[in-house]
């Protein structure tokens, strides 16, 4: 999965196919060390291969390469070995089960039908940087790394050669093109190798320069580039202040900077027998071969999820005659029960492609005024923090801001990510006017702007459009089931900008959105009577909270008190700890904490069922919905704690939030068969939506309107049997902001 994605990156993507070059050596440590020591039937030790699986199965079901290559490391001493005898030294021998692992990684690839390569003398990186340099010319092909080692940062070529990496654990990955890396360093990928002869590498026992942390290592690439290009202008500079002086204590070590830099470069020139990209052509997803394999290593929680038959997993992309991005319930069927497949997931697959069809109409004047104003308003923040800074600059520039940040106001900080500076908001004008300008700058960029291109009427003649913007509904790509949009993601429009979005004319936009459904299920699946009384009596579930947890009565919950209760309610959904509570909610830790074991104290049905939950997944290492959808949770049993309890974190919300989208998908099916019934479906009514909870449909404004709109909230309040009952909020209007 994509973490950072945008327009640009999806339309760059979209007609690219896939070389997917893996780092074997990097994925099977990740692994070894996420997971604790799992064996097979017979004995032999499987963390490793378990986790490696996951990722496998996971990476092909999402990313769908037309091409895939494995490579890696060998035992032997590699050049870097012979340019500095202490690479690697300080390493452990291997753990047997370790070495075992990677010697039997050799047969899973081969069983997922993936060729490896390895070379005496080369690591498994100078074999992915020597495939990058064979192909990178290749006509429309993207090639994507998967690994879990940074040094591939190196590689990074704008969009065209991107770095997976995965994130923490072993069950999310984060994708690093070149705008993203340059965001998060400050300086270009092809700059990482002289930032790691700086600084050195721990893991590798390069060594770097001596007292250079992360920070002068930064300052120096910045204002040099290379270490050359540094140690060339500070033996040649006559300045006498400070920070030169201290740079220039640094030229004895000079030799060993490079040296640094030489063994951090990777190679792309190793002897790799490829000579053409067909023979790494990847064309099937040999599913009964892998559940053989996997049925022999014991691995019976992921087999649970690829069990075989006419729907399982036939190749690497969904069929041409599928809509673009959408993920094909062929592609997903591992995490769903039969039911599940068989009565929402295959008959959703045609009503989100007529989604995709009807789109929802921009009316192109409001579009148009909404720019002018906004380009008004960034153009006079702009001009506010060009007056504050005392200086013009690139506002867009993280390098430039962090300039600013650290010399004008003695910011000691090491990004500008909105994490980093929004504590200073109150105390820092500058970073007040920056956060104001950011969100404006979000809404023309990523929103107006594509939205106006989408509509071009140039545009749309060529592509016999209708003013309308046709995004794609993603089934599976979200873990919990949730219906996810693509090309543009209109589930993340603001509201500022959804009154662009209008009804044709003759017709009404309606808007039909659960109330608080996942506070609903979670009363239902712990059957705690505090919250079903609650809900069935339909009072206000926040407001009750309040009382307990502040020990008042009903009447004298304060608006504040309601809003702790109403973030501690959602919080424990997503499993919420005492710090994340402090920062949404105003409170101190202390008071956090206070709170959170006084909400378990009197809502202790919900605290037994979690640990209940907690118990199970350990126990099977993967959660699953009371309707048979499943999620894999290998880090649940990881030794690291952070890892741990990220995945605790998931098996908490998963039953939750997977049954708010079972529901809703049902709902989209059965609503198709009555509208259909009818003769409605797809002339007087058209589904356009789904946000979340929430669907919106285009309905022909007759007398008819009430009834229909009436027979769709039935559906949807009836759909699914809850021990609380389930409510529709209903809105209607001629543009979806005032929905």
């Amino acid at each position: 999965m994509t973490i950072r994605e945008g327009t640009t990156t999806l339309c760059y993507t979209m007609h690219m196919k896939k070389l997917l070059l893996i780092d074997a050596n990097a994925l099977i440590h990740r692994a070894f060390h996420a997971i604790p020591n799992l064996t097979t039937p017979d004995g032999r030790p499987s963390g490793a291969l378990y986790g490696l699986s996951n990722v496998l199965i996971k990476i092909f079901k999402e990313e769908h390469p037309e091409y895939a290559v494995a490579f890696f490391d060998r035992p032997e001493p590699t050049f870097r070995k012979e340019l500095y005898d202490q690479y690697k030294a300080h390493r452990p021998k291997a753990d047997d089960g370790l070495v075992a692992q990677i010697i039997e990684a050799h047969n899973l690839f081969d069983t997922f039908g993936v060729k490896t390569y390895e070379i005496p003398g080369f690591e498994g990186d100078d074999l992915i940087g020597t495939a990058i340099e064979l192909f990178k010319h290749e006509k429309d092909i993207q090639i994507v790394i998967l690994t879990g080692d940074k040094d591939m940062f190196q590689l990074i070529d704008d969009k065209r050669v991107v770095v997976e990496t995965l994130k923490q654990g072993i069950s999310e990955t984060i994708t690093y093109d070149q705008i993203a890396f340059e965001e998060r360093y400050g300086f270009s990928p092809s700059l990482f190798v002289d930032y790691k002869g700086l600084t050195g590498d721990t893991s590798d026992n390069i060594p770097g320069v001596p007292k250079v942390g992360e920070v002068t290592a930064l300052a120096i690439i910045k204002q040099f580039g290379t270490i050359e290009s540094f140690f060339s202008a500070i033996k040649s500079s006559d300045a006498t202040d400070k920070k030169m002086l201290s740079y220039k204590k640094l030229i004895e070590h000079e030799d060993i900077a490079l040296l640094s830099k030489h063994l951090a470069t990777i190679r792309r020139d190793a002897p790799l027998a490829i000579t053409d990209i067909s023979e790494i052509e990847y064309t099937q997803f040999p599913i009964e071969t892998i559940i053989s394999y996997l049925k022999d290593l014991g691995f019976n929680s992921i087999i649970k999820r690829l069990t075989p038959g006419e729907h399982a997993i036939r190749g690497t992309r969904p069929d041409a005659r599928e809509t673009q991005g959408q993920l094909s319930f062929l592609d997903n069927q591992q995490t769903l029960s039969k039911e599940l497949l068989e009565d929402v997931e295959r008959p959703l697959v045609p009503i989100l492609e007529e989604m995709k069809q009807w789109g929802i109409m921009v009316d192109r004047t409001r579009l148009t005024e909404k720019e002018v104003v906004l380009n008004r308003d960034i153009d006079a923040l702009t001009k506010e923090l060009y007056a504050e800074a005392g200086q013009v600059f690139n506002p867009n520039s993280p390098k430039q801001i962090l300039t600013i940040l650290k010399t004008n106001y003695g910011l000691k900080i090491k990004s500008t990510n909105i994490d980093k500076i929004e504590p200073f908001r109150d105390t820092v004008p500058f970073v007040d006017l920056l956060l104001k300008y950011r969100e404006l700058f979000k809404l023309k960029s990523t929103y107006l702007e594509p939205i106006k291109r989408m509509t071009d009427p140039s545009v749309e003649v060529a592509q016999g459009g209708d003013g309308r913007i046709h995004p794609t509904f993603v089934q599976m790509k979200a873990a919990t089931g949730r219906i996810t949009c693509e090309n543009p993601n209109l589930q993340n429009i603001p509201p500022s900008v959804r009154e662009i979005f209008v009804s044709q004319r003759g017709y009404k936009l309606v808007s039909l959105d659960y109330s608080q459904i996942e506070l609903r299920i979670l009363a239902s699946l712990t059957e705690d009577p505090e919250m079903m009384r609650a809900f069935k009596s339909n009072s206000d579930i926040h407001q009750i909270t309040a009382s307990k947890i502040y020990n008042v009565s009903l009447n004298d919950v304060t608006p504040t008190m309601r809003k702790v209760a109403k973030t501690l309610n959602f919080g424990v959904i997503y499993g919420m700890g005492a710090r994340a509570l402090a920062q949404q909610s105003g409170l101190t830790p202390k008071e956090a904490k206070q709170f959170i074991d006084e909400y378990f104290k009197d809502f202790s049905t919900i605290k037994q069922w979690q640990d209940t939950i907690l118990a199970k997944v350990r126990e099977q290492g993967f959660v699953e919905n009371i309707n048979g959808r499943i999620r894999p949770l290998p880090e649940i049993t990881s030794f690291n704690k952070m890892l741990q309890s990220e995945a605790e974190r998931m098996a908490i919300n998963f039953p939750i939030q997977s049954v708010g989208a079972d529901i809703i998908k049902s709902s989209m099916v059965k609503i198709k068969e009555y509208l259909s019934a009818e003769n409605l479906w797809g002339t007087d009514v058209k589904m356009l939506l789904t946000v979340h909870d929430e669907l919106v449909f285009e309905i022909k404004d007759t007398d008819r309107l009430p009834k229909i709109v009436e027979e769709i909230k039935s559906v949807l309040e009836s759909i699914y049997t809850l021990k609380v009952p389930l409510t529709v909020n209903v809105e209607i209007g001629d543009n979806w902001g005032e929905l």
